[in-house]
């Protein structure tokens, strides 16, 4: 496959022009050697399992207004390597299917032909953001997120831009266009007021035997059928049980997924949109064994009653240091532990290594032509 126009430049991908093989090798390289420095061995290492898709894996992106160089047009597209401002335009991501990319050169087109501002981030001026920017792989459908500064004198120019959108010959389908306004002076896609400017506040993906519904915000693992393959790799270590903890629970997926096999799930997640979705993505596929309580890990466990297992799958920065107090001192027979960043897994597993064995290891590959890379752990208490 070609490489897309602008890498090399933007931020999005490094390692494009790696063929794949290598590129699960040095994944796998990198993953060990983090465990060997600490000295920790696995009982069983079952390799690295690659994506099912290569290219166009991704259901999620974030653009971002800009331009190039200094008084260049406006452009949208991905902030550059190791550039805090300048932003490269992507109409040929290679990361995405053709959807996203017909959409970003729709937006680009549209708002530059209008001469409208982008946001100057030193400034803390222009009206244009964010563009994000989710597509269900499962059930190609479309949400579709503009963020702007809190103004509403071109809301006008937004609907017809909505109209644009709607008109592209796709082979997904738009199912919700939304307006997000915010004040903030950081450069994250936020919203202070959300307008639903055409269809849901959601779209649907599936995932396994579930269907979930997914907001604009909510977290989601960005590679579908990757992620699929995740939770298959972890759910080879649940086993029937009475209760169980789903710790970082997202949108639910895994909880979901243990409801199966547990008879009560207790699922602990801090963002409060996600939590709410999950009630609802629970609701809509029948479950009703799970708890979702919305609030910090570190303090929601010491409310809940002991599991027979505990799955973690908390954010790049792994897990709070109270929280690793926490599991030593409740002893848990075993812990299932999803991890997107091997560093702070590998720090978590060090810090734990006196009162669990790290049983087996899995490294799952959900980010081909980037440095990133899942890996899935079981521990059980010694």
């Amino acid at each position: 496959m070609d490489l897309c126009s602008a890498y090399g430049r933007c931020g999005a991908c490094s390692k494009l022009d790696i063929d794949y093989e290598n590129q699960l090798k040095e994944k796998e390289d990198k993953v060990l050697k983090i465990f060997e420095n600490l000295k920790l061995s696995p009982k069983r290492y079952h390799g690295i399992i690659g994506s099912p898709e290569i290219y166009a894996y991704r259901n999620k992106m974030e653009y971002t207004f800009g331009n190039e160089a200094k008084d260049a047009p406006l452009i949208v597209g991905f902030r550059g390597r190791k550039k805090k401002f300048d932003v490269f335009y992507t109409p040929d991501c290679k990361l995405v299917d053709d959807d996203f990319n017909k959409i970003v050169v729709c937006t680009k087109e549209f708002f530059s032909s209008r001469d409208y501002t982008f946001r100057n981030y030193r400034k803390h001026t222009g009206y244009l953001r964010h563009l994000s920017v989710r597509k269900g792989i499962n059930t190609n459908e479309i949400l579709i997120n503009i963020a702007t500064d809190f103004t509403d004198e071109n809301d006008g120019d937004i609907q017809l831009w909505a109209e644009e959108l709607k008109n592209l010959k796709l082979n997904g389908k738009i199912v919700s266009i939304l307006h997000s306004k915010t004040t903030s002076k950081g450069n994250v896609l936020k919203a202070d007021k959300l307008e639903v400017i055409f269809g849901d506040m959601f779209f649907h993906e599936k995932v396994l035997d579930l269907s979930f519904k997914v907001g604009p915000f909510s977290f989601f693992q960005t590679n579908t059928h990757g992620a699929e393959v995740l939770y298959s790799t972890a759910m080879k270590y649940v086993e029937n049980a009475d209760v169980a903890y789903d710790l970082y629970s997202g949108t639910g997926t895994i909880a979901s997924l243990l409801s199966k096999y547990v008879k009560k799930v207790y699922a602990v997640e801090l963002v409060e949109e996600a939590v709410k979705m999950a009630k609802l993505n629970a609701e809509m596929n029948n479950i009703n064994n799970v708890e979702f309580l919305c609030g910090d890990v570190k303090d929601k466990i010491k409310e809940l009653p002991k599991p027979d297992f505990v799955v973690f799958d908390p954010p790049r920065a792994g897990l709070n240091p109270k929280v690793i107090s926490f599991i030593k001192r409740q002893s848990f027979k075993k812990i299932i532990y999803v991890s997107c960043n091997p560093e702070t897994l590998a720090q978590d597993l060090k810090a734990l290594e006196n009162f669990y064995s790290i049983e087996d290891l899995h490294i799952v590959d959900m980010f081909p032509h980037t440095p990133h890379v899942e890996s899935v752990c079981l521990l059980v208490k010694k």
